[in-house]
């Protein structure tokens, strides 16, 4: 909040600021142009403004870490000398946001040439600590010691309140840009470094500075999608930046970390081990919800094809091939050892028939249909002892031998829906009990054709204490 306890707006006495005082705005549109080139290759950013709440603003797609599904990375760019009160007067600014708007903002920046030098360790100490977290990730009780020292530092300064937001939440960075040559040089090391394969004259890489130098400029105040800063780069560029040609969609395990040139699904809290499962109302609130916006997300954009990466369990790999379906319009590369496998990679005539072994049952369990799907392992065998399903019940496909290319694991997605298909219309189910043993990859391409399918339970195999667990539900 502000000191008159308001919430900060767009015709406030700040938010007028820099409209009306334009002595800073090539700093800033500097300061932002550099940044740029590494929004564009994060596939989550949307648009950004000069001059809106802030001097600058980005905004990103984030279906899981926001309550409103959007994330803002926001900036004050000053380019004159600023006394240590008036660096506090910006993080307060900061604090007065986040208060009256609580998780609108990833992260809150103070851009400057230099910072007085008794408030030196903002841009030094915060940043050592982010930047290192990575690495001791495995090692929880370092990270914390670092965390917990930095934290004391800025409470010590800043007191309890606004110390302990700076340290969640803020980042100061010295960005000395005394003039357009300047900030010339920083874009174009910017521009290489995000894209080390783009071949470019100085003279090209001069345009798009300058193109999207005038677009901020006749911009103030309004949004700048992704599309136009795309378009007016590659204009001047007079070429296209190395872009994934298919959308990135990274999830997150407990196993592997973030991926900034993705959109993440964190995906963390589903990877079993030592954690167990969560109960089926969290995964469909805390993954498919997520999911499934994400798929409305990049349909709304006109792309259709997305490359996973990642990695992730069984139910999760199910999950995320269903809510990315072919039925909805995906295609998707899996990853796999030996490559991506494309869900388009169908069939073709005079392919090798893969000895899928097909069981059919005669009756349904407590109204259900039960499948077991394995691939060198037959899940049967441990229904009857763990799940309670007798043999007559469960509709069985179990394939001997591995799954080598693409084409081999759509032709066994088909056939398994197939027999599927003809045991539900058979038996007229309330739902599907579904139990897969394989590769990951595989039960993303069965999700993937899971389409017109009745409700369906997911299960998990506990090893250590062989039984299933009910995991997610579509």
């Amino acid at each position: 909040m502000t000191a008159d306890g308001k919430a900060p707006t767009l015709t406030d006495a700040k938010g007028m600021g820099g409209v009306l005082a334009q002595d800073g705005f090539s700093y800033q549109v500097w300061d932002g142009l550099v940044r740029l080139p590494a929004w564009l290759a994060n596939p989550a950013f949307e648009e950004l403004i000069f001059e809106g709440l802030e001097d600058l603003e980005a905004r990103f797609f984030a279906p899981q870490a926001a309550p409103r599904f959007r994330l803002l990375e926001r900036f004050q760019a000053k380019f004159g000398a600023l006394a240590p009160a008036e660096v506090r007067e910006v993080l307060e600014s900061f604090f007065s946001f986040e208060q009256a708007f609580p998780r609108a903002a990833r992260v809150q920046s103070l851009v400057t040439p230099r910072l007085p030098r008794t408030v030196s360790g903002l841009s030094r100490d915060p940043s050592r600590v982010r930047r290192a977290r990575p690495f001791y990730a495995p090692f929880s009780d370092v990270a914390a010691a670092s965390d917990a020292q930095l934290r004391t530092d800025l409470v010590k300064a800043y007191g309890e309140s606004l110390g302990g937001f700076v340290a969640e939440a803020v980042e100061v960075t010295e960005r000395n840009l005394p003039n357009r040559d300047s900030a010339l040089q920083a874009f174009g090391l910017a521009l290489e470094r995000t894209y080390p394969t783009l071949e470019v004259s100085r003279r090209r890489i001069e345009d798009g500075f300058e193109a999207l130098s005038g677009l901020a400029a006749r911009s103030i105040g309004a949004p700048i999608s992704r599309v136009e800063l795309l378009r007016t780069l590659e204009g001047a560029l007079s070429q296209k930046l190395p872009l994934p040609a298919s959308f990135p969609l990274h999830v997150r395990s407990d196993r592997n970390e973030a991926d900034e040139t993705a959109l993440e699904i964190d995906a963390s809290a589903f990877s079993g081990g030592s954690a167990t499962f969560p109960d089926p109302v969290r995964w469909t609130e805390e993954l498919l919800a997520p999911l499934e916006r994400t798929a409305r997300w990049i349909r709304a954009r006109g792309i259709s094809r997305v490359a996973l990466g990642g990695s992730y369990r069984l139910s999760t790999a199910f999950a995320l091939g269903w809510s990315l379906r072919s039925a909805i319009g995906f295609e998707l590369e899996i990853p796999t050892r030996e490559g991506a496998w494309r869900t388009d990679d169908r069939p073709q005539a005079g392919d090798a028939d893969l000895a899928w072994r097909l069981e059919q049952p005669t009756s349904l369990d407590d109204d259900h249909l039960v499948v077991s799907v394995g691939v060198l392992r037959d899940p049967s065998a441990d229904l009857s002892a763990t799940a309670g399903a007798s043999a007559d019940t469960i509709m069985n496909a179990y394939l001997s031998e591995p799954l080598t290319s693409a084409r081999a694991a759509q032709a066994s997605a088909g056939l398994v829906k197939r027999a599927v298909d003809a045991a539900a219309g058979r038996l007229k189910p309330s739902g599907i009990k579904l139990f897969i043993a394989g590769p990951a990859a595989f039960a993303v391409a069965l999700g993937h054709r899971w389409n017109a399918m009745p409700p369906t339970q997911m299960h998990e195999f506990l090893a250590a204490e062989r039984r299933y667990v009910p995991t997610v539900r579509l």
